[in-house]
């Protein structure tokens, strides 16, 4: 196995570690404002690091571009759209001030 295959093992390997944690800490979490928490290393985290492993697998390219490209957008926007998420959720739940649950 070359360096490059192990680099790109090791990428998906931790990326999957973090998504089964993920997973765990979701299924853990009593209330929906805690589960949020859980969901935001699998797009902050996992999302950039099995893009960088397509990229050094398959070289740099148009293709690598694009991929990086969207796992960087989901990276940036994965967390505040949690935030608004949870924000919404707070105030269906009435833990905020402003319009509760119709």
């Amino acid at each position: 196995m070359s360096a490059h295959e192990l680099a790109v093992w090791v990428l998906l390997g931790v990326a999957a570690v973090v998504v089964v944690l993920s997973g765990i800490g979701l299924l853990a979490a009593q209330d929906s404002i805690p589960r949020l928490h859980f969901v935001t290393p699998a797009t902050s985290i996992a999302a950039p690091l099995t893009g960088v492993a397509y990229a050094v697998d398959q070289g740099w390219g148009i293709s690598a571009g694009l991929v990086l490209v969207i796992v960087g957008l989901v990276a940036v926007t994965g967390p505040p759209l949690g935030a608004a998420i949870g924000r919404a959720a707070a105030r269906n739940e009435g833990q905020l001030p402003g319009k509760g649950p119709s």
